[in-house]
């Protein structure tokens, strides 16, 4: 018995698991309705006493119980029954059965905090033999009386449920963890800037829980579950691979909204790219000027688009720029997914810094800058003139802002001079470059075909697919 030292066996004071309230048996009936009350007695033993904690004969406890018929139907389970301590005893509530025979299958006493203080042992279970009657025990219903139902209890102590025969329930309690996430397309296709876009995320820990979260097209706060060291992340976006990577718990919780983590979807290896960057006798582009307007600039090293005035004639010049880039090398099977040109100048142009701006041009603001035109007229590299230029469409025009930078060139992404609805309706000739307004603002100047610096010419990237 040492090792259940915790326990003591609580006596009967009867012999038998049922009396009836009277001294003679009456007459039961079939239909009839009776009670049943359930007695627990306890010996005058310190650890009784010391389970109930009962300083006062009317300290509320209850009984939760479970009773069948012979054919194994449930009357109730796991009813909850008032009953008090009195004494060296607890009495419980009457409770109204129809007459018949039952067997009780289920029988705790809880105390007023909510523990369990004492059970009846299940036939079967570790801790049944201690008891003579061990569950489940039969009773009868008798009408108009009442059926006092004492089973034998042992004090809980700190043993667990399935000691007496009873389902085990824990609480595993979890800590959330939160972090903050961001989800970009990691896409050199896409120019400035940084395009955030949606996504679905499943997280997964190591021992099997996960759960898919969908991602906004903004900074995502997430809530996902506490506990483990590291979390399995897979990134999807239809359209894309799906990403997989790894985070320890501690990157994520060192994350917050002014500093998210940045997960990327990749643009993928499925595009081919094509660079063009012709030198002199290869490339086609020329100047034109208004104040030479019959002259030809086919040999000129700055592809420029300005409004300067000329010392000498103390008038002011303006100057554009035409440019054709030969796509013959192009694969007759691509399919044109984005197009970069990149412009490179040596010394910019003086200008006034309340220019500068990144607003494109919009209903309501006095915008200046320059602009790439489609050209749907042919000309010729030492033939076009001011006077003689060609047709252009401005429906499909790329505009360039005018910017302070801290290196010497700058991408413009002119897709829709390539590929777009109107730009593949009409003929393509080239791009002009020209400002935008007209004669308000200085300028650009960067280099042309013709500098003799190669990798300061004007380059085309088009990314492709086959």
């Amino acid at each position: 018995m040492k090792t259940y030292d915790r326990l003591f066996l609580l006596l009967l004071p009867i012999s038998s698991f049922f009396i009836l309230n009277s001294c003679e048996k009456n007459n039961s009936g079939t239909n009839g309705i009776g009670s049943a009350e359930f007695n627990v007695s306890l010996p005058e033993d310190a650890g009784a006493k010391s389970a109930t904690s009962a300083d006062s004969v009317t300290i509320s406890y209850q009984v939760l119980v479970s009773v069948e018929d012979l054919a194994g139907n449930a009357v109730f389970t796991d009813k909850l029954i008032p009953v008090y301590s009195f004494g060296s005893a607890f009495v419980s509530e009457n409770i109204e059965i129809k007459t018949g025979e039952y067997k009780l299958t289920k029988f705790m006493v809880i105390n007023p905090a909510g523990a369990v203080v004492f059970a009846a042992p299940v036939t079967g279970s570790p801790l049944a033999y201690l008891c003579t009657h061990p569950l489940p025990i039969n009773f009868t219903i008798v009408a108009s009386q009442v059926t006092k139902v004492l089973p034998e209890v042992l004090a809980v102590g700190d043993q667990t449920p399935d000691k007496f025969g009873y389902a085990s329930f824990g609480i595993h309690i979890l800590k959330p963890l939160e972090f903050w996430t961001i989800c970009i397309l990691d896409n050199p296709l896409i120019m400035a800037p940084t395009q955030i876009t949606t996504a679905k995320l499943t997280v997964s820990i190591p021992y099997g829980w996960h759960y898919t979260l969908k991602l906004e097209a903004a900074v995502n706060h997430l809530i996902i579950r506490g506990g483990s060291e590291v979390y399995d992340f897979v990134l999807e976006k239809e359209g894309y691979p799906a990403q997989k990577m790894r985070f320890n718990a501690k990157d994520l919780l060192a994350t917050s909204k002014e500093n998210p983590l940045v997960l990327k979807i990749p643009w993928g290896p499925q595009f081919k790219t094509l660079v063009l960057q012709p030198g002199p006798e290869r490339g086609k582009d020329a100047m034109i000027s208004n104040l030479e307007p019959d002259k030809n600039f086919g040999d000129f090293k700055y592809f420029e688009a300005t409004f300067l005035s000329e010392p000498i004639l103390t008038v002011m010049r303006s100057n554009r720029s035409l440019i054709f880039f030969n796509l013959d090398s192009l694969p007759k099977s691509s399919i044109i997914q984005k197009v970069i040109l990149r412009l490179t100048y040596d010394l910019p142009i003086p200008f006034d810094n309340t220019y500068v701006t990144d607003i494109y041009p919009a209903p309501g603001i006095i915008w200046y800058g320059g602009v790439l035109q489609q050209i749907i007229e042919p000309w010729d590299e030492f033939k076009v003139t001011w006077n003689t230029q060609p047709k252009t469409s401005e429906i499909n025009q790329v505009f360039i802002p005018p910017f302070i930078r801290n290196v010497n060139f700058i991408d413009v992404d002119v897709t829709k001079l390539f590929v777009s609805p109107v730009a593949s309706a009409l003929p393509s000739y080239g791009m002009l470059f020209r400002l935008w307004p007209t004669d308000k603002f200085p300028g650009f100047r960067f280099a042309s075909s013709d500098f003799t610096e190669p990798g300061m010419r004007p380059m085309l990237t088009i990314y492709y697919t086959l």
